[in-house]
């Protein structure tokens, strides 16, 4: 394979190990009023690349790997407080040198901090991995300011604005989507429904994550509540509109993949969410599965994703998309130019048995193929998955106990806790995605195992404490 990855990395698919030992240069933000040069702790370093924000494991593992293959990384932050944590907690828990850093905010223009940035390191920058969901715009302007090729705001900003993103879709043609539309007054929310002429109507802000602020209205009430207070959200963050979506029937699938250079995508892994209603609470998150390669949905399914990733234009970038299934076949939810959430790369890395975070540096940072190769279809399919959602009914204000925790570990198809609730803490009423009251990863070969002890994580996981007020 080492004809097909650039010279600074051989591309194995082994998962990256634990994470590196502490290194003793403490260096500080380049920024227009500090400027500084870290040294590299071991070996000289002259390959470099840009990262954003890399204060979360999946940017840590990317860091850890490229670092392996001799790239030192140039930091940029968006936001003190990133930096901060940066600096208090991930730069030690990460291990590697880091070449330089400059903290965004203290720059008057992208194009400063990009010319700047350009001037203290003249020499070769392979490329620029804006990993998240709150950098990938951020990224594509600072690549262009760069010279970088990357994909440019044009491209990433449909990924940012969800009525952007499905409007570019229906003007490319071919590719099936759902009607929407950005209201700004009640009229014209009267209107979007008296067109759809049915219920429930989709009401969210063309901007955020999380299923945050998304309601299914069922009636002119509910819409017309819905729509204002969403509108009252995004006028306080200052970001976004007022978005209303005809709502999809059938069953709610991911599909997680990376683009190339050439913009063609290898889809990596599908999931099936199951989703439910519990009283006026719609829509919450119970599991979510994973689908093999051999369902026949899947081909379905990845043909789509291939289709709407081309009439985007989306190139060298990590794919999560959500795609409803019904009748008529595939029609898009949302898609993001980021890793799933959830871990669900985590438990996709551990069924292929090769990381897909590496797989994903790679071609941030490269123009190289991908091929059905760079993963292991066959291991992915020898296994099932599931990620248990904690539902909360009742909110709580004070934890104080955690019960079922050990008896979980134990069950054959536990893999990992992805989040519980400390003694100590609320746990909020589940709401959307945001407010799960846990997470718990299950891989197992038996389907019959993964269901049983799916029902046993419900029945043992459970908080005790003082009800909210």
């Amino acid at each position: 394979m080492t004809d097909r990855f650039p010279a600074w990395v051989v591309y194995t698919g082994a998962n990256a190990p634990g994470w590196g030992g502490r290194h003793s240069s403490s260096g500080f933000c380049r920024s227009a009023s500090a400027r500084g040069f870290r040294e590299p702790a071991s070996v000289e370093i002259s390959m470099l690349y840009v990262i954003l924000d890399p204060c979360v494991e999946y940017a840590a593992e990317m860091m850890v790997f490229v670092a392996r293959h001799g790239l030192e990384p140039i930091c940029v932050f968006t936001q003190a407080g990133l930096y901060g944590a940066f600096k208090g907690y991930w730069s030690d828990r990460i291990g590697v040198p880091v070449r330089d850093e400059y903290l965004m905010p203290e720059w008057p223009s992208m194009e400063a901090l990009g010319a700047q940035i350009r001037r203290d390191h003249p020499g070769e920058i392979h490329g620029i991995i804006p990993w998240d969901e709150m950098s990938t715009f951020t990224g594509a302007l600072l690549s262009q300011a760069m010279g970088l090729d990357w994909n440019p705001p044009e491209v990433m900003r449909c990924f940012r604005n969800k009525f952007a993103m499905k409007d570019a879709l229906r003007r490319s043609g071919g590719v099936r989507i759902n009607q929407s539309r950005v209201v700004e007054d009640l009229e014209q929310v009267r209107e979007f429904q008296e067109v759809l002429g049915k219920w429930p109507v989709v009401v969210k802000p063309t901007e955020g994550a999380g299923s945050r602020g998304v309601v299914f209205a069922q009636n002119l009430q509910e819409l017309s509540q819905a729509a204002i207070d969403v509108f009252h959200a995004t006028q306080a963050s200052g970001e976004g509109q007022v978005l209303l979506e005809e709502f999809l029937e059938g069953p709610e699938f991911v599909v997680n993949g990376i683009t190339d250079g050439a913009g063609e995508l290898l889809a990596t892994d599908v999931w099936l969410y199951d989703k439910r209603d519990f009283g006026s609470r719609r829509n919450l998150y119970v599991h979510t599965e994973k689908i093999s390669t051999t369902d026949p949905r899947w081909g379905l399914l990845d043909d789509y994703a291939t289709q709407v990733v081309r009439a985007l234009g989306l190139r060298r970038a990590p794919v999560h998309m959500e795609v409803k299934l019904d009748d008529q076949g595939p029609c898009l939810v949302e898609v993001g130019a980021r890793f799933a959430g959830g871990n669900q790369p985590r438990l996709s890395s551990e069924l292929h048995g090769r990381s897909l975070f590496e797989l994903a540096a790679c071609h941030y940072l490269s123009d190289t193929p991908l091929r059905y190769e760079d993963v292991n279809y066959h291991n992915y399919d020898s296994r099932q998955a599931r990620i248990v959602s904690g539902v909360q009914l009742d909110g709580i204000e004070v934890i104080h106990a955690v019960y079922g925790v050990n008896e979980v570990s134990q069950l054959p198809s536990f893999y990992d806790f992805g989040f519980t609730r400390p003694v100590g803490a609320p746990c909020p009423a589940t709401v959307d995605l945001l407010t799960k009251a846990y997470e718990v990863y299950l891989i197992h070969e038996d389907p019959e195992v993964l269901e049983r002890d799916s029902q046993l994580v419900r029945e043992w996981l459970q908080y005790e404490g003082a009800p909210l007020t």
